[in-house]
């Protein structure tokens, strides 16, 4: 989540911010003066004050010397502080590309909760006719776009999960030869308060609780160093740390700074109008998706800009960042916008680096302490609140949760 180098990017002004990091350097180097004097230093974890966001000029000239689409978009991050070489050689790699899937994802979702629920909720009915596994809510949900994913494999199509009238003429063209069951039979799950049971059975079965446990065994020192600077314990960021990435298997498909890229560009609906070209888009849902592309897209371009600063910052090339389609990274898929709050050099080389696991599980813990983590922490309801904050799912929770005292109990 952040560099002990942060503080540059997002102070208030270019001499000020020179200025605090002089003396935080100074102060920085007399500390280890001192240490050294003394004798053996005691555990001491550098953590980076915590900093407000930079905001991004909606409007600033193009930035010259680089390509479309991202001339615009260079120009508003260098508006907004950062080196222009730097962004020069960013959006001209030729390795970054422009695409239109994370800005189209989000516009689809949206577009089929607030204007197509008739649609969906036909494609679900059909769905559970031909016996898939489906609530009928009329909500364009993960799972209803899982769902039809599974559909459009099982007859050939390109299995993208969008909702379209074509999709929902071909439902109709199986479901006359192929009706397994009668929408009569269809029971609408119970309505009760959220689970406190439920989990992501794929990280609590009993195979997974054994992989995570050697890993934190493994680590253990570190995580016992970590549980000393901030009194989060350490089975707890190893199940975050499990839960998001496998603990390291897999840090996404997506290169994170590329796909924010392309998000934040998309503030200009025009360059993923075609992608949306099978939907019914009228004057209203038009205007729908060009004022949501630029509320994303400016969401997008902070992002981007905490990630590039972030890395530059510390030597790190952004361009190799895998990543969620969002822009999460690293081993506890932090925000690029959380790494200047939360980040934590906790093998003490000098930089950030949330691809190393000693830093990750560092930054981790200063995210839970810094959001109300205190000790043991032995009311439930407490814990609930604390880990919601990482991810606001019951059922992610509960996870954390069980994996955690799984790990404990070992």
């Amino acid at each position: 989540m952040q560099s002990l180098l942060a503080s540059p990017v997002t102070g208030p002004g270019t001499s000020e911010r020179r200025l605090a990091l002089g003396l935080w350097l100074l102060a920085f180097l007399a500390a280890i003066l001192a240490g050294c004097a003394a004798g053996p230093r005691p555990e001491v974890v550098t953590e980076g004050p915590a900093v407000p966001a930079v905001p991004i000029p909606a409007k600033a000239s193009p930035l010259g010397g680089v390509r479309e689409p991202w001339a615009a978009l260079a120009g508003q991050l260098r508006a907004s502080g950062l080196p222009e070489a730097g962004l020069v050689a960013f959006f001209n790699d030729p390795g970054l590309s422009f695409t239109p899937v994370p800005m189209g994802t989000k516009l689809r979702e949206l577009f089929g909760i607030f204007f197509r629920s008739d649609l969906t909720r036909a494609v679900q009915e059909k769905l559970f006719q031909l016996g898939y596994d489906v609530v009928i809510d009329g909500r364009l949900g993960s799972g209803t776009r899982s769902t039809v994913r599974q559909f459009q494999s099982d007859h050939g199509l390109p299995a993208t999960g969008h909702l379209t009238d074509d999709l929902d003429r071909r439902l109709s063209l199986v479901l006359a030869n192929s009706k397994t069951r009668d929408l009569s039979a269809y029971k609408p799950p119970p309505a009760s308060a959220p689970s406190r049971s439920a989990t992501h059975t794929q990280f609590t079965n009993p195979t997974a609780i054994r992989n995570i446990s050697a890993h934190y065994l493994a680590d253990r020192a570190i995580f016992d160093r970590m549980e000393k600077a901030f009194g989060v314990p350490g089975p707890l960021v190893a199940s975050i740390m499990w839960i998001e990435t496998g603990y390291g298997g897999f840090f996404g498909k997506a290169k994170a700074a590329h796909s924010l890229a392309s998000m934040a560009a998309a503030a200009d609906y025009r360059l993923v109008s075609g992608s949306m070209a099978d939907l019914d888009v009228n004057e209203e849902t038009g205007a729908f998706f060009s004022e949501t592309s630029g509320q994303r897209g400016a969401w997008a371009a902070g992002e981007l800009r905490a990630l590039l600063a972030y890395a530059w910052q510390n030597g790190l090339d952004p361009a190799s960042f895998p990543g969620s389609v969002y822009g999460a990274i690293g081993y506890g898929q932090f925000m690029p916008s959380n790494i200047a709050r939360y980040a934590v050099d906790g093998n003490r080389d000098g930089r950030i680096d949330l691809f190393d696991k000693t830093d990750a599980i560092f930054s981790i813990g200063r995210f839970l302490r810094d959001n109300g983590w205190q000790g043991p922490m032995a009311d439930e309801e407490s814990r609930r609140k604390v880990i919601m904050l990482y991810n606001r799912s019951g059922v992610y929770v509960n996870t954390v949760l069980y994996v955690a005292g799984q790990i404990a109990g070992q």
